[in-house]
């Protein structure tokens, strides 16, 4: 599938990493997130547009995720507070 980028939402750094969350007009109701460490991408990722800001808010946890080699803040981000969440990765 490919993207279709309509407007940065917020570009930003913590502890050496860098997170992009572009909204996308295609497919609808997605953002694509993209985290740099440095100029390498680390990961990149479909998330609900909905829900981009919990990826700025729990950064400190997503990097502690990613230095630890798992997606404990990724699965933060993306509770929905009754036992859900938006996040599918492995």
């Amino acid at each position: 599938m490919e993207y279709v980028r309509e407007k940065v939402a917020f570009d930003s750094s913590h502890r050496g990493y860098r997170f992009v969350a572009t909204y996308l007009s295609e497919p609808k109701g997605k953002a694509l997130i993209e985290i740099f460490e440095g100029d390498t991408l680390v990961r990149s990722m479909l998330w609900p547009d909905y829900k981009i800001w919990n990826i700025a808010a729990h950064a400190e946890d997503i990097v502690e995720g990613l230095e630890g080699d798992n997606n404990s803040g990724f699965q933060i981000a993306g509770s929905d507070g009754l036992g859900g969440n938006v996040f599918g990765g492995s």
